[in-house]
């Protein structure tokens, strides 16, 4: 059975994919249902007369499951590039099971009292520390397991991975469908977070068949200190390689995970449209990432990118145009943005596999992504929703923080160009 169509691939490498992608689709999986479901178990976790407050301190406890992602990438990347790729793929599945199977049978405040926001933290952040080692991992070892095909291999894994976003947004739907307020407050919010457990520990026993990579099988010596040799031989090619991560950072917080926020609380759009368009842009995504590992294998990833980062700030021009009107034109605009933001979630993913050697190639990949996660991704919201509040400006403002995130990855993927089609390992 031919699970990726248009990829030209064996049975063996499909099988890598597919496992590869398990991490990440569950890690946008429980992004996307943390989101959704804060409103309803905030005030049972952060009890005050203000349920503004409650919600704004599971929203915290959510952002520095995100803070902690560096250390993460620090810890399981030392393990990977010392100990094996495999092994970190392994671990951090079955902590992310553990933490988000924790977080859905976890008692609330009124139950067992400041023990359960404290617990909630706790789930946070191992899930911040595992999912920061996750995603790196994944692109390092399926890059090494198929050298030739990277294109393929980054388009597949990606593809899946943001396909995680779909699920967790279909069964929020289905649970809004089905369950009264009164229900989802006393259970209903636990399902997507015990469904995401159980998924991960069977994704566990599945990914322990995966095989090490034959790169890091040849290595002769490895590091002993991966990250203290990565800060004194290569903190340029960090700096390159946030680059190169920071525009598949900022476009998806602007266009799936800032984008409610931004449509229904700042521009007014209606609630519905707005839900309907986000659920379309990311479908298109996907479709993008994916397609574009097929072009990524035909034609030089470089050129590709560069196009894709001309694009991408058209397609935003458009964007913020149809979303001014409000009405459901926006549609349109945001799926020709998806179209471009796809395509950058596999680009620059296929570049950085080749700015590090074999010894020290997760640490650096890991500190590129997660740095550049916590600056482009993570701060975005804030920096946004602050110059708008002092500004007023509503529609500038995002396309100011994209123009100054494609300067930066234009000049990282010049930087990164003499490494490409020089680094086969």
């Amino acid at each position: 059975m031919k699970l990726f169509p248009g990829y030209n691939l064996n049975s063996e490498e499909q099988r890598i994919i597919w496992l590869s992608s398990l991490g990440g689709m569950l890690e946008f999986y429980d992004f996307t249902i943390y989101g959704l479901f804060a409103v309803y178990f905030s005030q049972q976790f952060f009890p005050t007369h203000d349920a503004f407050i409650s919600l704004i301190a599971s929203y915290s406890i959510f952002v520095v499951g995100y803070i902690v992602r560096p250390l993460g990438g620090i810890l399981f990347s030392h393990i990977g590039d010392e100990l094996g790729r495999k092994k970190v793929l392994i671990l951090t599945m079955m902590l992310m099971g553990i933490s988000s199977l924790g977080m859905g049978l976890l008692p609330n405040y009124a139950q067992i009292g400041i023990y359960a926001p404290a617990l909630m933290l706790l789930f946070r952040l191992i899930q911040g520390l595992a999912i920061g080692g996750e995603l790196p991992s994944m692109i390092v070892y399926a890059s090494e397991c198929m050298p030739n095909k990277r294109g393929y291999a980054m388009g597949g894994v990606f593809g899946g991975t943001l396909a995680g976003l779909i699920p967790g947004m279909l069964i929020n739907m289905l649970i809004l469908h089905l369950l009264s307020q009164d229900e989802i407050l006393a259970f209903g919010w636990r399902i997507p977070f015990i469904l995401g457990g159980l998924l991960c520990i069977v994704a566990y026993f599945v990914r322990r068949e995966l095989h090490e990579t034959a790169a890091f099988n040849k290595l002769k010596q490895h590091s002993a200190a991966p990250f203290i040799d990565v800060m004194q031989n290569h903190l340029f090619k960090v700096l390159v390689g946030a680059g190169l991560v920071a525009i598949m950072a900022t476009p998806i917080i602007l266009l799936i995970i800032f984008m409610p926020t931004y449509l229904v609380k700042l521009v007014h759009v209606d609630a519905k449209l707005a839900s309907d368009a986000i659920l379309l842009a990311a479908c298109v995504g996907v479709t993008s990432t994916y397609i574009t590992g097929i072009l990524a294998q035909k034609y030089r990833p470089l050129l590709l990118m560069k196009i894709y980062l001309i694009a991408i700030f058209i397609a935003a021009l458009i964007c913020y145009y149809t979303i001014s009107l409000k009405n459901v034109s926006l549609v349109f605009g945001m799926c020709l943005f998806a179209i471009a933001q796809g395509g950058l979630v596999t680009l620059p993913a296929i570049v950085i596999s080749y700015l590090f050697p074999t010894n020290v190639r997760l640490t650096g990949v890991a500190l590129s992504y997660n740095i550049s996660f916590v600056l482009f991704g993570g701060l975005t919201p804030i920096v946004i929703t602050s110059i708008v509040a002092k500004t007023g400006w509503l529609y500038l403002t995002p396309l100011a923080i994209l123009l100054i995130t494609v300067c930066y990855t234009w000049w990282a993927l010049n930087k990164a160009a003499h490494r490409v089609g020089h680094n086969h390992e």
